[in-house]
């Protein structure tokens, strides 16, 4: 397997689905329930099985494990092309970017999977230092743009303060019976982008339980 079908296959069981891959043809399929719901094949394309016994529920995970394929390949191709950090105790790790002072980096275990990391690098490129650790690819690119001044801190959420700002709009969107079909729309946009942001929040949407629904007059 390729080290893009050996992650996959380890994120599958995060959508209740298997994997099964064959040395014939170099494609793992996925299967969720015991069905067989779609294959990626020995290029990395994605193909969904065309069979009319497919649930919701299988539908579903298919198109999330086409999404988590799409994550996937960025990093494990950036991974697979980037050089070693030539630095003697971190050269396990591949420098996938940098800028400034500041390095992002990733290392790859059949065991374990990937980890990257940022650090702060020394002005001759010899050595590193204040490494900020993640298995989250995302995580780490956003540690990556805040660190190196790329992006300002301050103009981004934390995970706390996205998931308020969805169970706000998501509870606007329910409950505010004047909206017009633009403010509607705009609203559905803004919570797009926060799901784009912060995948968690498509995983396990947050909202307000019935005591604690804020108080909104509009």
């Amino acid at each position: 397997m390729t080290i893009y079908q050996q992650e996959l296959l380890r994120k599958l069981p995060h959508f209740g689905c298997t994997g099964q891959y064959s040395e014939s043809d170099e494609a793992l399929a996925f299967f969720y329930d015991g069905f067989k719901i779609g294959w990626q094949d020995k290029a990395g394309y994605i193909y969904g099985a065309i069979d009319k016994e497919l649930t919701d529920e299988m539908r579903d995970a298919f198109y999330a494990v086409q999404d988590q394929a799409k994550a996937v390949r960025e990093y494990t191709d950036l991974y697979e092309t980037s050089p070693r950090m030539g630095i003697r105790d971190v050269d396990e790790y591949r420098r996938l970017a940098e800028y400034g002072d500041t390095v992002l980096a990733g290392m790859y275990s059949e065991k374990h999977g990937f980890m990257f990391t940022t650090w702060k690098q020394s002005a001759d490129r010899r050595s590193v230092s204040h490494g900020d650790y993640s298995p989250n690819f995302e995580y780490a690119k956003e540690s990556f743009a805040t660190r190196s001044g790329l992006i300002d801190a301050q103009r981004l959420f934390t995970e706390d303060e996205a998931a308020n700002l969805y169970r706000c709009l998501d509870f606007a969107k329910g409950n505010c019976e004047t909206l017009t079909y633009e403010q509607e729309k705009q609203l559905d946009e803004l919570m797009t982008k926060l799901r784009y942001g912060y995948p968690q929040l498509e995983e396990a949407p947050p909202s307000f339980e019935q005591d604690d629904a804020p108080q909104i007059n509009m």
